[in-house]
């Protein structure tokens, strides 16, 4: 059989007592094909095996003798453990990229602009599907990885070009209706530059979307799930970039008065399920309260993307603070830091838990020096930035020492993040910086634990900090 040298995936792991060992499949051997097809990645392996009860493999020897054998696996796994996935990378030059707002001096993965439908199927991230052709479109829907998520930004393909710098990149509809005829659901999201993609770009980007909606009478399978709008970010390092302009605070209160009476609207056209959504950034940099819980998704289906994350807080709060348990804040004192555009928002729910739990929490509002003071959410706050501030509030307090500094969970790594090919990148522990968990408590003498998600797990990981005890 004539197969390029290139093809297959190296086979990294074998499950004892598998139907793979059994036929004496090994490490270092690499997967060809199955059922006659080329292996294309872990998500496309574990697609094949599931669509037939007798699985025919093809395996490469290290001496590259082929292996070819029969499994009677009843759709489930052979026992397989496959090389991680190289990741695919960005083909945009989108005038907001983040990335490429990036300070310089970080660790080398963090400059890589990722754009994977599998990471978009798997763990929600955004793709402009700047490299996705007819092939991959096709694949996505052939193999059900639904839903994804989409960067739109603008269907007007001028105004698109303009956004991403990329001349051939300006329909996005015929890529989005090639989905939707194969039955994807799909999330979309704009972030709004002004003057690139607001006022009349943005209506048409929404009349657009709408039409192509999910669970339309008499439409496809497919469909528009979800439309966020999120204002764009801008850091302090924007040389040689294009002059955007920072969206205000006039500017957001603007926008949320309009658009949010019209989410509430496109809501009750789509059976009361929430459609165009709002980046809780809009009411922060507005300085105004969220929207009800009925605003967003029962599923918080673009949590990770901002949307809802104050309110989920602020719905749990209200719960735990009710409860038994919110009695074990009784008499803590903890120093509570956090990113500038949150802290009015957990400063009034820590008011109200320190009255009913006689606790003493002082919540401390962060300012981002690394990546410049426009940028007020916590997950990019640095290490650095978590000692200065606690440093400049210790030097001017007289409060008596705290049991505990409280860092956003959002700012750091619980558990290693990985990427599809070069394992870990961003270890437990670590912020942005490379400063770990266990170097910002050395050094300001005081445990340090992350806030988690919600205040009960808050309770839990103060616990567990003063268990440990004070640092030597």
């Amino acid at each position: 059989m004539n197969m390029p040298i290139t093809a297959g995936i190296k086979i990294t792991g074998i499950t004892p007592g598998s139907l793979a060992e059994k036929i004496n499949i090994s490490i270092g051997d690499v997967l060809m094909l199955i059922n006659g097809e080329a292996v294309l990645d872990n998500l496309n392996y574990q697609f094949l095996i599931s669509q037939r009860d007798i699985t025919e493999v093809t395996i490469k020897k290290p001496s590259g003798d082929l292996l070819i054998a029969k499994l009677e696996n009843g759709g489930d796994a052979l026992g397989l453990e496959l090389a991680q996935d190289k990741i695919r990378t960005c083909k945009q030059n989108c005038i907001f990229c983040f990335v490429r707002q990036m300070p310089p001096g970080f660790r080398k993965s963090l400059y890589i602009k990722d754009e994977d439908i599998r990471l978009s199927f798997l763990y929600g991230h955004f793709t402009t599907l700047s490299n996705t052709d007819d092939a991959e479109l096709d694949r996505i829907s052939r193999e059900r990885l639904s839903p994804i998520h989409v960067s739109v930004h603008a269907t007007d393909p001028r105004a698109r070009v303009l956004m991403v710098r990329n001349a051939k990149q300006g329909d996005i509809l015929k890529k989005i209706d090639r989905l939707i005829a194969g039955g994807i659901l799909i999330h979309t999201q704009a972030v709004i530059v002004p003057g690139f993609n607001d006022g009349r770009i943005w209506e048409r980007t929404l009349s657009d979307l709408w039409q192509r909606r999910a669970y339309k009478k008499g439409g496809s399978r497919g469909g528009i799930l979800s439309l966020s709008c999120v204002p764009v970010g801008l850091t302090a390092h924007r040389k040689n970039l294009p002059l955007i302009q920072e969206i205000d605070s006039c500017y957001a209160s603007e926008w949320v008065k309009i658009w949010t009476k019209r989410a509430y609207e496109y809501s009750r056209e789509w059976d009361s399920r929430p459609w165009l959504l709002l980046a809780d950034e809009w009411f922060t940099r507005a300085g105004q309260r969220m929207p009800a819980r009925k605003f967003y998704p029962p599923d918080w289906n673009q949590i990770e993307n901002g949307i809802g994350l104050i309110r989920r807080f602020q719905e749990h709060s209200r719960r735990f603070i009710r409860s038994e348990k919110a009695k074990g804040f009784k008499d803590l004192r903890l120093l509570a830091l956090t990113g500038s555009s949150f802290a009015p928002y957990l400063s009034s729910i820590i008011e109200t838990l320190n009255q009913n739990t006689n606790s003493e929490i002082v919540v401390v509002p962060v300012a981002n020096n690394i990546f410049g003071t426009s940028v007020t959410v916590s997950g990019l706050l640095c290490g650095a930035d978590m000692l200065m501030a606690v440093q400049n509030y210790l030097h001017n307090s007289t409060i008596p020492p705290f049991d505990a500094v409280i860092v956003p969970g959002t700012s750091i790594r619980v558990a290693d993040q990985h990427d599809l090919q070069n394992g870990a990148l961003w270890q437990s522990g670590q912020f942005l910086d490379d400063m770990t968990i266990a170097e910002l408590q050395s050094t300001i003498d005081i445990p340090v634990v992350h806030s988690g998600t919600n205040l009960s797990q808050l309770l839990s990981n103060v616990k567990k900090g003063r268990q440990i005890g004070r640092p030597k």
